[in-house]
């Protein structure tokens, strides 16, 4: 009986510390709390809100020409154009098809769950940093976009953002070549992870030795040879030439940034070129006056 009775003041004071904690720390129940509202929000967006129809016909059109055998990217094409993304998109979305069966209905039930759970990463990684104060958690679930890209729109920019947030989260935990290898597996299925690279080069080269920077790399160029390899094999100028163009043109009318800009000059070298110079620019920047200060 007194073995007993130890054992429950034991267990009553672990309980009080955990109440304790949760009220000097209340980020975590408001993390939470964060979640499930979320969660009843983007149910009802599935629910209520029309989708948006854009490139998933383009998509299943893709991956059906993938599936049937075409290994020639010039030839595996949608309704918006030819596949201008890497192997690691075919391989999701055919997995999506063959879960949903190309549906949009189950197709947003899966991508909500999949928002869900890249909310969570996200504020996990806030919780593990501690640069906030908790009712700033708040803003993560405030962005229309967001949800609308995720559950109305189902771009393959959800699975490359949540697979790039679970290679922070690796980083943050000092497991870089486990971060270097999910970082590239969000690579391949959108280019526009790469934009994180410069800054992600810096910190592993101030975070590691030279053997452990290019093993890191060797590791994330292996992940893209390996997702790309079926392609490569067959036919690696077409792969390489459409899944990775530096020199593609964007349509203006699907610009969300630069609407102001007249067409003609969206559209011109001139104007990607002087994008580039300004983002190369405030990149070094950051690194000389920041960064590395």
């Amino acid at each position: 009986m007194a073995a007993k009775a130890a054992a429950l003041r034991k267990s009553s004071h672990r309980s009080e510390n955990f109440i304790q904690k949760l009220v000097k720390n209340p980020k975590i129940p408001f993390a939470i709390a964060l979640l499930i509202a979320d969660s009843i929000l983007v149910a009802l967006i599935i629910a209520y809100v029309p989708y948006t129809k854009i490139d998933w016909d383009a998509y299943m059109s893709q991956v059906t020409g993938f599936l049937e055998g075409e290994r020639d990217y010039s030839n595996l094409k949608g309704d918006t154009g030819p596949l201008v993304y890497p192997a690691g998109f075919l391989y999701i979305y055919s997995a999506i098809q063959y879960v949903t069966g190309g549906q949009v209905y189950p197709a947003q039930i899966l991508f909500g769950f999949l928002y869900m759970l890249d909310l969570a990463i996200v504020v996990f990684m806030y919780l593990k940093t501690d640069v906030v104060p908790w009712w700033a958690l708040s803003l993560l679930s405030l962005s229309k976009r967001v949800h609308s890209i995720f559950v109305l729109r189902l771009f393959n920019d959800c699975f490359a953002t949540t697979l790039l947030h679970a290679a922070l989260v690796s980083i943050i935990c000092q497991k870089w070549h486990l971060g270097l290898v999910i970082f590239s597996g969000a690579v391949s299925i959108k280019m526009n992870v790469l934009l994180y690279a410069p800054p992600l080069l810096l910190l592993m080269v101030k975070a590691m030795d030279i053997v452990g920077v290019i093993s890191a790399l060797a590791g994330a160029a292996l992940v893209q040879i390996l997702i790309g390899l079926p392609f490569i094999l067959s036919h690696p100028a077409s792969y390489l030439s459409n899944a990775f163009n530096l020199g593609r043109v964007f349509i203006h009318f699907w610009s969300v940034n630069f609407k102001f800009v007249p067409e003609d000059i969206f559209v011109s070298k001139a104007f990607a070129l002087s994008l580039l110079v300004a983002h190369l620019s405030l990149l070094l920047v950051f690194a000389h006056y920041r960064w590395c200060r």
